[in-house]
């Protein structure tokens, strides 16, 4: 039977995956200038808080990653979610094979092409954002194993892995 604290941590999993997602197809979808003046925003931003140059290539770039890290992480966590162990290598494959959707999205709007290097790009984030989580979680039973071990020892009961 699926626990209500599991129920919700399964919701707000797709619904993290989702968001990432339709966040990076809004992006997709904005024509070469729109795109030109966000990543300006963001550049402007950063030469406020670093005090130092920044260029709209490196901007757009560090942008592709950290999508594909976030949505890398997340699919790790909805699959984990759901079949109650780690699928690095499904989360990567879906991942990155919504990277693909998404440049050959970029085909079909102004200014826009499909890039090889964004896809390279994107495979590093989702490489990322999968290892992390992997470990994170890797991590986190560990040591509730330790933990409960622990108490084990004292005569409680002993838990071998996170169940939400």
């Amino acid at each position: 039977m699926i626990t209500t604290g599991r129920k919700i941590y399964r919701i707000f999993s797709v619904i993290a995956v989702a968001a990432i997602m339709i966040t990076i197809f809004i992006l997709s979808a904005q024509d070469s200038e729109e795109s030109t003046e966000t990543s300006g925003f963001f550049v402007e931003l950063l030469k406020f808080i670093f005090r130092k140059d920044v260029s709209h290539s490196l901007v757009r770039t560090a942008a592709h990653f950290c999508e594909y890290a976030g949505l890398g992480f997340f699919m790790c966590n909805v699959l984990y979610s759901f079949k109650d162990r780690l699928k690095p290598v499904v989360s990567a494959l879906f991942s990155w094979g919504y990277a693909w959707t998404d440049e050959i999205h970029q085909i079909f709007v102004d200014g826009r092409a499909f890039q090889l290097s964004d896809l390279a790009v994107d495979l590093g984030g989702v490489i990322l954002g999968t290892i992390v989580f992997t470990m994170l979680i890797s991590l986190i039973n560990k040591i509730i194993n330790l933990f409960f071990k622990c108490r084990s020892i004292s005569g409680t009961s002993s838990i071998t892995r996170i169940d939400l």
